[in-house]
């Protein structure tokens, strides 16, 4: 979203980790020619001074030891991914939340899909996102990280067009044609977002979009305010092979959960729930932002990524998905 914005379902210790430690690895995936920058949270002995990461005019970020040397074993992992137009900052807060209750965090930067670089007819082509997860799931599993990491407590937690990816790596699968109805039907943000972007996509864009991009090692699948349900094949939701969760936001104008998400999924399905947020708006699962931050952003149009509904701290939302990243509210 240009300048400013460059727009688990398991048990947490109630002791927190004193430190974050964080690191900075580019990835390169030399087939798919894509290189992938990262930032890696992880528990830490506090070895020298914390810095402000994830922080700018509008948004708040957190406090760790760049750095700092990873310490302990078995820790849960995490793959936070962003939506369009998005950047590895957009989680932290939640990244730097996991962290403190003994996890490992994964946060990229998606080339095509991240900020400054996203357009319609690129988003549309979403099928190199969970690829490239599990991509990274290959480097941090084959790295010295991987000492550090529970291999069979896998969870990859996705916000919009990320919500996507989360669900393709349970297991789903999408036929674009159902957007494409739905978007024929409905007016929503995000169909006036892609206007004529669906007749760009050729015969090999649809076969990509319809592939299978499972990863069966993603035990766990948070998808958040996910893009693209009207297209979901229902038959592959019977199929997941991830725990997965939904979850919607109720005041939602970009992906309406009683029109986008509701209709096209079903409460039968053993390994799929959803929540909806009270109060949610689309934005409201980005950054704390700060007391300043509607008027910086008001300069570029943008004003509506800090604006909640009159009577909804931002706060509250995002301690509400806490909750149900946590396991504390799971029924449908």
């Amino acid at each position: 979203m240009r300048k400013i914005i460059l727009c688990v379902l398991c048990c947490f210790s109630s002791t927190s980790w004193a430190t974050i430690g964080i690191a900075e690895e580019n990835y390169h995936d030399l087939e798919r020619q894509r290189t992938i920058e990262t930032r890696l949270f992880y528990p830490a002995a506090m070895s020298e001074a914390e810095s402000v990461f994830a922080a700018n005019v509008a948004f708040y970020g957190f406090k760790a030891v760049k750095d700092a040397p990873p310490t302990g074993k078995k820790l849960p992992l995490y793959i936070l991914v962003h939506g369009t137009s998005g950047n590895w900052k957009n989680l932290s807060w939640l990244g730097s939340y996991l962290t403190e209750n003994g996890a490992f965090v994964v946060s990229a930067n998606h080339p095509g899909y991240t900020t400054g670089q996203a357009t319609p007819e690129r988003v549309l082509r979403m099928w190199e996102q969970p690829r490239d997860v599990s991509f990274l799931i290959d480097q941090i599993l084959s790295s010295d990280y991987a000492n550090h990491i529970d291999k069979d407590n896998i969870t990859v937690i996705g916000y919009s067009l990320g919500g996507y990816t989360a669900l393709a790596l349970a297991g789903a699968r999408f036929d674009i044609s159902g957007y494409q109805t739905y978007c024929h039907q409905h007016r929503d943000d995000s169909c006036k977002y892609y206007g004529n972007a669906f007749h760009g996509l050729s015969q090999p864009d649809h076969q990509m979009i319809a592939g299978d991009y499972r990863d069966e090692r993603v035990t766990k699948a948070i998808a958040i305010a996910p893009g693209y349900v009207p297209a979901i094949l229902p038959q592959s939701l019977e199929r997941l092979s991830a725990k997965t969760m939904i979850v919607g936001g109720e005041l939602d104008k970009t992906i309406p959960p009683k029109l986008q998400i509701l209709p096209y999924i079903t409460t039968h399905q053993k390994q799929l729930s959803y929540q909806t947020i009270k109060g949610a708006s689309h934005f409201s699962f980005m950054q704390n932002c700060k007391p300043q931050a509607v008027k910086i952003l008001a300069e570029e149009g943008a004003a509506f990524v800090c604006q909640e509904a009159a009577d909804v701290d931002r706060k509250s939302i995002h301690q509400a998905l806490l909750d149900i990243v946590s396991g504390q509210k799971l029924s449908i």
